[in-house]
């Protein structure tokens, strides 16, 4: 895939503070994770937030907290109360994020899975989306929004 259009600096949306930016997109086979759908050809997106003083606030917010609910959960454990530790937080960054991707034949997409954040990717996420482009498929374009508001961006890729 060859990117035509794109933002260029390819930052794609601006979710609660923090930049967004189109990492990547490539066709692959969904992993087991996704349910029904591992192992089908399929698209996978990836975005990034945009590290700066705004994400190294909250990353330090989470370690305190996830050090307090560590603390706390010992306590409960004694009175047998099940405590949840803090969510990471570009989760509630990306969970305002919106695709619409599409193709010039028409095909419909739908995003089966993924994964955000974690140990080491704090600020990215994968979203994987079935199915794989048909053969016939010539460009592929992903639209952003946030909350459901159109950003105004978008990238058009070409599957030749």
């Amino acid at each position: 895939m060859n990117i035509i259009s794109a933002p260029s600096d390819l930052v794609i949306a601006n979710s609660d503070g923090i930049d967004v930016r189109f990492a990547g997109i490539n066709l692959d086979r969904a992993p087991g994770y996704v349910g029904e759908r591992a192992g089908e050809q399929s698209v996978h997106l990836h975005l990034n937030g945009i590290r700066g003083t705004e994400t190294q606030l909250r990353d330090s917010q989470f370690l305190r907290d996830l050090q307090d609910w560590s603390e706390r959960d010992k306590d409960l454990e004694v009175v047998g109360q099940e405590q949840y530790p803090p969510q990471m937080p570009s989760i509630a960054v990306f969970d305002q994020i919106g695709i619409e991707l599409t193709d010039d034949v028409g095909t419909e997409y739908r995003r089966v899975g993924g994964k955000m954040a974690g140990s080491g990717t704090e600020w990215d996420v994968l979203w994987i989306y079935t199915p794989a482009p048909p053969p016939n498929a010539r460009t592929l374009q992903i639209g952003f929004d946030v909350d459901g508001q159109t950003t105004g961006k978008h990238c058009i890729l070409s599957l030749d």
